[in-house]
C-alpha cells in the first residue's frame, strides 16, 4: 500500500485550469514526450540525462527513492529497468504524470505538490528533482521540503537548466505568437532558477553543493523536427491547445523555420541549451 510504503499523510489539492498554465500544460504528456524525444534524438552531444543522474547518485539499488516532478515516469523506469530493488515513488501535481509513474512496475504514484509534500519526515534514502525546480514560484520553500523528507545522510539531486536554454526556438515562437496579441503567461517558467542560481540556492538549505554542469544544444538538421519542437513549446509562450489561431501560428512558425533552412543550406538550426546536476548531503 502507498500509505504504508511512503507514510502518505495529506492529499493534494489543484484548481483546474483553461487557459496556458502548468496546469493546462501537463493534462497531457505529450508535448512533454516531444520534448524528451527531440532532446534524445538532436542533441549536439549525445546525452543520457537518466543515466548521468543515476551514475552520480551511485545508487546500490536498495535505496527508498521518490522522484519529485516524475513527468513521464521514465527516469523511474530506467531504475526499474537497471535493476533497482528498494521502494520507488513518482510525486507530480499532474494526474496524467502520476498515472504514468503508476504504469512503470513496482513503483508508486503519488499526486502532490513539491512545496507541501504528502510525505512524512525522513522517509527517503534518495530523492530526485529533475528539470522541475523552475516551474515554481517558491524553489526555496520546496528545497526545505525535499530536506524535510530525506533522512541524514540521504541524498537530494535537484537538475535544472541554463538560463535561456533553447531560447532561440522559444523567441522565435514567442514573436510570432505576439503578433496575434499573445504572450508568455505568467508561473510557467521560473527564470531565477538555473545552472547560475542553483548551488546558492541549494546552499541556502543544505549546505556544501556538488555540480556536475552540461554544455550542449540542440541541433536540427532539417525543419520538420524544429517544426515539432517548436509547437511542443507553444503553452509557454502563451499559446493555448484550443486557442482558435493556434493552427495559423504553427502555420507561421513552420513557414519560418522552412524559410531559415531555404536561406542556409546545409547548415543546421542550433539552440544552446545545457543543465546542472547539483547534489548534496543531508546533515
Amino acid at each position: 500500500m502507498v500509505a504504508d510504503a511512503w507514510r502518505f499523510h495529506r492529499t493534494f489539492s489543484g484548481d483546474a485550469v483553461t487557459t496556458p498554465s502548468l496546469g493546462s500544460e501537463y493534462i497531457s504528456l505529450d508535448p512533454l514526450r516531444v520534448r524528451i524525444d527531440t532532446h534524445r534524438r538532436y542533441s549536439e552531444i549525445a546525452d543520457d540525462v537518466n543515466k548521468v543522474v543515476s551514475d552520480t547518485l551511485r545508487l546500490n539499488g536498495n535505496e527508498n527513492l521518490v522522484d519529485i516532478g516524475c513527468g513521464t515516469g521514465e527516469f523511474l523506469k530506467h531504475l526499474v529497468d537497471r535493476g533497482h530493488r528498494g521502494r520507488l515513488a513518482g510525486i507530480d501535481a499532474s494526474l496524467a504524470a502520476v498515472a504514468a509513474a503508476s504504469r512503470v512496475p513496482g513503483v508508486d504514484g503519488i499526486r502532490g505538490a513539491a512545496e507541501d509534500l504528502p510525505l512524512f519526515d525522513s522517509v527517503c534514502d534518495v530523492l530526485t528533482a529533475r528539470h522541475m525546480l523552475y516551474h515554481l514560484t517558491d524553489p526555496v520553500r520546496a528545497l526545505q521540503e525535499f530536506r524535510r523528507v530525506t533522512r541524514l545522510g540521504g541524498t537530494v539531486c535537484v537538475v535544472v537548466n541554463h538560463a535561456r536554454t533553447c531560447h532561440r526556438t522559444r523567441d522565435l515562437v514567442t514573436e510570432i505568437a505576439a503578433r496575434f496579441g499573445l504572450s508568455a503567461p505568467d508561473g510557467m517558467i521560473n527564470e531565477d532558477v538555473n545552472s547560475d542560481t542553483i548551488a546558492d540556492m541549494m546552499t541556502e538549505v543544505f549546505g556544501d553543493v556538488d555540480v556536475h554542469r552540461m554544455d550542449n544544444a540542440l541541433a536540427f538538421p532539417k525543419p520538420e523536427p524544429a517544426v515539432r519542437f517548436a509547437e511542443s513549446l507553444f503553452s509557454f509562450c502563451g499559446i493555448a491547445s484550443d486557442h482558435p489561431q493556434r493552427a495559423r501560428i504553427r502555420t507561421e512558425v513552420e513557414t519560418a523555420l522552412r524559410n531559415w533552412f531555404e536561406d542556409h543550406p546545409g547548415r543546421t538550426w542550433r539552440d544552446p541549451k545545457g543543465y546542472t546536476v547539483a547534489t548534496v548531503t543531508c546533515s
